[in-house]
């Protein structure tokens, strides 16, 4: 009966273990964390709308700003990853000096480390930008540069002052040249080349997730998989059933009523006519001219024949032919 515990005991366990892997539980969402300490990642998404409509990323409702007038602010790029420092309500831009965002910021994105698909090689916008001819910007340090006389300085984009991306608004860039400090101004977008800003590789990824062709999605049934890679609901209960009654049969079995008793009453009555001379399992024939004696009385071995009792003295031969 112990042994008969034990192997509940196992079972009871191993459905239960089975039937919460079946079941699995909820994953939290890609990229979305929140950190304990003061260094973080800021990300503001692209909504699925967004991405679909426009081909190159655009400004965030987010602005950065310095203390110095000097500094221009500008609006942080949708679908990329400004490092910030907390403190207290103000996050400063590691990447960036003395810019700063002053509260507003939604916890919902901040990260505590970048998502699969980003490095810190591509976080903010890289981008490269060309003076038109003629053009030329006073730099914060007093040097002055032109499309002619870069003084060895490159110009790269940071961000947009504004809100309008149609080509009339302004933009903030940064001007270094390696052994300065960077220099940030503000430059209308037509004084310099034509340019675009792209989306960051993850939402560029997605947005052309949105656009591809309305097609059915590989679920995976190709290579044998009917879930896709995700269980539903409806296949996880039969594996739950599945599972449970080979479970339930086995636990039958071990306390199923033993037969053993009508058994022995079998062997028993074997053994007694047995004992009586009476052989159930004999061939026998029941031809009219079969012989007595390899039929034997009544078609059993009974041993009561007249030759066995001294003679044929109580009775004729011939009145065996009643039996």
């Amino acid at each position: 009966m112990n042994m008969r515990k034990f192997l509940v005991s196992a079972l009871v366990l191993v459905v239960a273990a089975l039937a919460f892997t079946a079941c699995g539980s909820c994953a939290p969402a890609d990229g979305t964390a929140y950190a304990a300490g003061n260094e973080f990642y800021i990300c503001i998404s692209p909504t699925d709308d967004t991405l679909a409509a426009n081909e190159t990323a655009l400004p965030s409702s987010v602005m950065a700003v310095s203390d110095y007038d000097e500094l221009p602010a500008f609006y942080l790029t949708q679908g990329y990853y400004y490092s910030l420092i907390r403190y207290s309500d103000v996050y400063a831009l590691a990447d960036f000096d003395a810019y700063y965002i002053y509260g507003g910021v939604d916890e919902s994105a901040l990260l505590t480390s970048l998502p699969d698909g980003a490095t810190t090689s591509d976080m903010v916008p890289d981008v490269t930008l060309t003076f038109r001819s003629g053009v030329t910007l006073r730099l914060p340090n007093n040097i002055t540069i032109s499309a002619s006389d870069m003084k060895g300085y490159t110009l790269n984009f940071v961000g947009f002052a504004d809100a309008s991306t149609d080509g009339t608004g302004n933009i903030v860039v940064a001007a270094y040249d390696g052994i300065r400090p960077t220099q940030y101004a503000t430059v209308s977008v037509s004084d310099v080349e034509e340019f675009s800003v792209p989306w960051h590789p993850i939402a560029a990824e997605r947005r052309a997730e949105l656009l591809a062709p309305d097609e059915p999605a590989d679920d995976g049934t190709a290579d044998g998989d009917l879930t896709g890679g995700t269980p539903s609901n409806a296949l996880r209960i039969i594996l739950i059933i599945g599972i449970a009654v080979p479970a339930l049969l086995i636990v039958f079995l071990l306390f199923k009523p033993s037969s053993k008793r009508n058994d022995t009453r079998r062997t028993t009555m074997r053994r007694q006519d047995t004992e009586r001379g009476i052989d159930y399992d004999r061939e026998r024939s029941y031809e009219s001219d079969r012989d007595r004696y390899e039929r034997g009385y009544r078609d059993y071995e009974r041993r009561d024949y007249p030759e066995n009792r001294g003679g044929y003295g109580g009775y004729d031969r011939d009145d065996d032919r009643r039996y």
